[in-house]
């Protein structure tokens, strides 16, 4: 078992209890967990059915220890299910955590049922050790409210809103996403992990999460400047989370280089970000001046430096002309889509209809090479 150093990116192997147990107090600014939910769920080795007191129990002990880590002004967010959330709020209010908001992260195609309402959302806890003194950066959170998107008013504030404590703007990281890793079945979109990075901490800062999974959390982290710190059970997964880091790190480096239209990957992803939030198609918003002008004020907190309306309108064309932008309600035309077995029937019957009429086409080829052969 590896110690961490707490002092550069890197995914720990072993028991989150022992590792966090040598760790220095205080050292984390900021702390996201996405625990197993208790729920019977099949990880490579962990026993996710455990009795009721005795993963009550286990998370007091994971919880005490990542609040002893963590910096007097520190974060912590808890991502959990319906069945501990109410025993985990609890738990942090014993260990004299405060709780600023008890956010539900919606999304859609939550897990089919037949006897109940669907379930499409998960419980994220958000934490401080001291409820006068937290790290919270709302200009690098702000985005264009209904009355910039809809009303196109001008007195709005020109910094934009707040997201409020329902997020639904954040689709589960299905199997045909890009970011999907493939071999762990429980992924948090990076684009989540986005918003509280940033808004919970500042580059520089370590953060921490306990059960790193897929390394969603390390690997968001390195790629805003900050130190990933991510404890996993697993081998298998710890090896893989590994590879994905050593990536972020890669992409990290590259983010901030200039393309040959003074735009780089950091600013274009904020701006995906943005777009993703306001949930506006995009000529909508390039007709809207009060809308333009407050993804300006948005993007120069974001992106820290100064742009013009003229070129984020340029910009999100462009990405719009190369499907590069987050998918929205109603940001396309509907188009019919051919269901497989519907495309295969009507592929094989166009192949019947052709082998249907080879003979009487091979008749006709060889009378045609008589002929200009007499």
């Amino acid at each position: 078992m590896k110690e961490a150093t707490w002092s550069r990116s890197e995914i720990l192997h072993g028991d989150c209890l022992r590792l966090l147990a040598t760790a220095p107090a205080g050292v984390a600014r900021l702390a996201f967990a996405d625990p197993p939910f208790n729920i019977g769920y099949k990880y490579d080795h962990y026993d996710d059915a455990r009795t009721y007191r005795d993963y009550v129990d286990w998370s007091r002990r994971w919880m005490e220890s990542v609040t002893r880590v963590l910096s007097p002004d520190g974060s912590f967010y808890i991502a959990i299910g319906d069945e501990y959330a109410a025993e985990l709020r609890v738990i942090g209010r014993e260990l004299g955590l405060t709780l600023r908001n008890w956010i539900i992260w919606h999304y859609h195609f939550g897990q089919n049922t037949r006897d109940k309402f669907v379930r499409a959302h998960t419980h994220i806890l958000y934490f401080v050790r001291d409820p006068k003194r937290y790290v919270f950066h709302d200009d690098v959170l702000r985005f264009p409210s209904a009355r910039h998107t809809e009303y196109g008013d001008r007195r709005a504030n020109p910094a934009g809103r707040l997201p409020d404590d329902v997020w639904n703007e954040f689709p589960r990281v299905c199997g045909t996403f890009k970011e999907r890793q493939g071999w762990h079945g429980c992924q948090m979109p990076e684009a989540l992990l986005t918003r509280i990075v940033r808004a919970s901490s500042d580059p520089g800062d370590v953060v921490l999460d306990p059960f790193a999974g897929s390394g969603t959390t390390p690997a968001t982290a390195v790629k805003w400047g900050r130190i990933g710190i991510g404890i996993e059970s697993s081998g298998k997964y710890a090896v893989a989370a590994r590879d994905r880091l050593k990536s972020a790190m890669r992409t990290a480096e590259r983010r901030n280089r200039r393309d040959s239209d003074g735009w780089c990957e950091r600013e274009r992803e904020c701006l995906r970000q943005l777009y993703r939030e306001t949930e506006t198609p995009v000529e909508s918003l390039v007709a809207n001046a009060a809308a333009m002008e407050c993804i300006r004020h948005a993007m120069r907190a974001r992106a820290e430096r100064e742009f013009t309306t003229d070129e984020i309108a340029a910009q999100l064309r462009a990405l719009q002309g190369k499907n590069d932008l987050p998918k929205i309600k109603n940001d396309r035309p509907y188009r019919a889509r051919q269901h497989r077995k519907e495309a295969f029937a009507q592929d094989r019957k166009l192949a019947e209809s052709w082998f249907a009429g080879l003979p009487e086409r091979l008749r006709r080829a060889n009378e045609h090479a008589v002929a200009h052969r007499d």
